[in-house]
């Protein structure tokens, strides 16, 4: 019988070094892995956590670190290059696949799987941070509240905080790809920047732009809503910006630009500073309409991003771990009910 032990992968980057450290504190049982062995070793010896080096690329380095690990979490981004071969190592295993995604192809794909997730009787949730937990349950929460609705919107902003180089080379990886939204129960690809529209988050009515939020593809899995879009807050003048890119998508898409942006990003600060991620909050937004023009909305407002996403992912581990979870592909609402943020403190409604 596998022991209960959680392997973090990718655990030393921004955002899985301060998963690490929350396992490290819940008292989990963690091993750590990556493809880079001694960035692993100066964590381990920070965190007083065992280590072993395995590449995503090599089976039976993956298959000896999963050989007894009972869910694996992923933090090894962009996820769009690492999410195919971490899952096929947990369907060797028999291992639970978890990540922090936000991409909207990891998704899609990952649901295409479900099946062979199934057949294993394990479960699949990419989306186990910040993307997507809070818009998901709110999402799922407006659906109870709703359930004929058929349009949905969700929207989020953050207070305090910023993103980590990790998320800022997952950006420059899909610059030149457009934007995102589903219609008609389809996801339709279209221009960045292509719906604006204000939304009062608190006290006051911000813009806000689309963007291709992994929502689109989970909200509907979750709801089955077949229209959605995901905006997030923006001044105006870089919404401004962000249309204007859609002009030159050839030259930012082309592998010498990006390398460039990356280089850039390798100089800037690792992520938020731990007061940053403290004083943080993040607030959601989200909106149902039902073919009758009937409208409910609802407001949530939760800790900064990262320091959400070292919780809830934690959190959910935990519940695999305890063998609280459903078989196949599922979103964390799906597997969990819209619920699930409130077991992270500073979750609360605004408005609902």
């Amino acid at each position: 019988m596998k022991r209960r032990q959680l392997l973090i992968y990718g655990s030393y980057g921004y955002t899985g070094n301060l998963i690490a450290k929350r396992a490290s504190e819940e008292g989990l049982d963690v091993l750590l892995s990556g493809r880079d062995e001694s960035k692993l070793q100066v964590q381990a010896e920070r965190l007083n956590l065992p280590y072993q080096k395995a590449a995503l690329g090599s089976e039976p380095e993956m298959d000896s670190v999963l050989s007894q690990a009972e869910v694996l979490l992923n933090c090894a981004g962009p996820f769009v290059h690492t999410w195919k071969p971490a899952a096929e190592a947990c369907l060797r295993n028999s291992c639970h696949y978890l990540d922090i995604t936000g991409e909207i192809p990891v998704f899609e794909s990952l649901k295409k799987w479900s099946d062979r997730f199934e057949e294993k009787g394990i479960m699949a949730i990419p989306g186990s941070g910040f993307d997507v937990v809070p818009t998901d349950c709110t999402a799922a929460y407006l659906h109870s509240l709703m359930p004929d609705a058929t349009r949905l919107e969700l929207a989020f902003k953050g207070l305090g905080g910023g993103v980590s180089r990790g998320t800022a080379k997952t950006m420059v990886e899909n610059l030149g790809s457009g934007g995102a939204i589903r219609k008609n129960g389809l996801i339709k690809n279209v221009p960045g920047a292509y719906k604006v529209r204000s939304i009062t988050f608190i006290d006051k009515e911000e813009a806000a732009v689309s963007i291709p939020w992994g929502d689109v593809s989970t909200a509907h899995f979750s709801t089955g809503i077949d229209n959605i879009v995901v905006y997030i807050a923006m001044p105006e003048k870089v919404i401004k910006k962000m249309k204007w890119l859609n002009y030159i998508n050839l030259f930012v898409s082309m592998g010498f630009v990006k390398r460039y942006l990356k280089s850039r990003i390798d100089k800037q600060p690792p992520g938020p500073d731990a007061e940053q991620r403290e004083q943080g909050r993040s607030v959601i937004w989200g909106e149902v309409e039902n073919a009758a023009g009937e409208k409910k909305y609802a407001i949530l407002q939760t800790s900064e991003g990262y320091r959400l996403t070292a919780e809830i992912s934690i959190e959910i581990a935990k519940r695999v771990l305890n063998s609280d979870f459903k078989t196949g592909y599922q979103t964390p609402s799906s597997a969990y009910g819209y619920e699930l943020i409130f077991d992270i403190e500073n979750s609360e409604w605004i408005k609902n």
